[in-house]
């Protein structure tokens, strides 16, 4: 008796390890093939020309910021705003000698975070809301007082 239960235990281990290694190793899977994340499109920028951005002081002529910056596009965008960068560039100027880029309380200081949400809203209304994805301000110099 003892040596029926001895096989029959050996039986039920064997056939118990033989299913679970066909399980895990030979049985076919399910594989499902996940597509490859495309990668992140390559930032496109757009040279604008450097710009002069007037601030006006009480009692004398306005003082003037020389400002560098890019528009960040895309492919169809660039060549959007390139086709449009005359009409681009006259309404900037137009805006910024109408209205100060500047706070308040530092009429004397361009305010760059203003800048930037000008200069992006004046594109999307030209070009349109997909034109431009970010104007980036990369240099901002004063001109002599």
């Amino acid at each position: 008796m003892n040596k029926m239960v001895l096989f029959g235990g050996l039986a039920v281990l064997l056939l118990g390890g033989g299913g679970g290694a066909y399980f895990f190793l030979l049985a076919p899977k399910d594989e499902k093939v996940e597509e490859a994340p495309k990668p992140p499109e390559t930032p496109v920028y757009v040279v604008i020309d450097q710009i002069s951005v007037p601030l006006p002081r009480k009692g004398r002529a306005p003082r003037y910021f020389f400002v560098s910056m890019n528009l960040q596009t895309t492919e169809e965008g660039k060549v959007k705003l390139n086709a449009l960068m005359p009409k681009l560039r006259d309404a900037y100027l137009r805006d910024l000698n109408a209205n100060p880029a500047s706070r308040p309380e530092r009429p004397e200081e361009l305010d760059v975070e203003l800048l930037k949400q000008r200069i992006l809203s004046i594109t999307h209304e030209i070009a349109g809301k997909d034109s431009a994805i970010d104007a980036l301000i990369l240099r901002s110099v004063p001109g002599p007082n």
